[in-house]
């Protein structure tokens, strides 16, 4: 006699909407920080978003063409950003205390070529190490623990287990606080499907300084 397994289907989502997922919970996390500081939750919900960038990151990494565009890029929308960014966040067009977050993944990429290239393990360290020290130096958002997030979705695409617990035990264990909330994002990751959705990089890329750009207009207007 035949007998039938049912298995549920579980809901899956594409690249594109996971990116969404970081934009969304990005950008509720800046408006929290600008405007509400003392409204906890926002910064909760804000924790889910660059777990979710260090893996798109990572993905982009693996499957990008030309991966010195790819970080130029990236770099050069963080330069056109940071002004943006300074304004949003401290209220002056330079502020050399801190650096937005696309100059981390722009290093990110950096860090993986390297990665990618070096055969030997000391080299592979040492080059990883001083990328990390470098985003110290710069102060870029998340620094070196953003680095090694990105470091660890490449390293561990294919194994979920130890992504998730290398991921956790960055959030939870090395930077503590709030940044604990961070391991809600491997709902998420867990449920990405390894499609790629829409094509939307371009709003993707604008999204950043953009959104920037209206947080640090509507702080202007309201401190006038």
């Amino acid at each position: 006699m035949n007998q039938k397994i049912l298995v549920k289907n579980r809901p899956e989502i594409s690249a594109c909407q996971l990116k969404w997922t970081g934009l969304i919970t990005m950008l509720i996390d800046h408006v929290g920080l600008i405007f509400f500081p003392d409204l906890w939750i926002l910064d909760v919900i804000g924790r889910i978003s660059f777990p979710i960038f260090a893996f798109t990151t990572a993905v982009g990494f693996m499957y990008t063409r030309n991966i010195v565009s790819y970080g130029l890029r990236l770099f050069a929308f963080a330069v056109a950003s940071e002004p943006f960014y300074d304004l949003a966040f401290f209220g002056t067009p330079v502020y050399p205390g801190r650096q937005n977050v696309l100059f981390t993944f722009a290093l990110g990429v950096l860090m993986l070529y390297f990665w990618l290239y070096f055969e030997n393990m000391v080299f592979r360290c040492f080059s990883v190490l001083m990328v990390l020290l470098a985003a110290e130096f710069f102060a870029t958002d998340y620094s070196s623990m953003g680095l090694l997030m990105i470091l660890f979705c490449y390293c561990f695409y294919n194994e979920n287990l130890k992504r998730d617990i290398s991921l956790a035990a960055v959030n939870v264990l090395l930077m503590g606080g709030r940044q604990m909330f961070a391991v809600l994002s491997l709902i998420p990751l867990h449920l990405y499907s390894g499609e790629k959705g829409r094509d939307m990089k371009k709003i993707f890329y604008l999204f950043y300084p953009l959104h920037l750009a209206l947080l640090a207009g509507i702080r202007w207007w309201i401190e006038q």
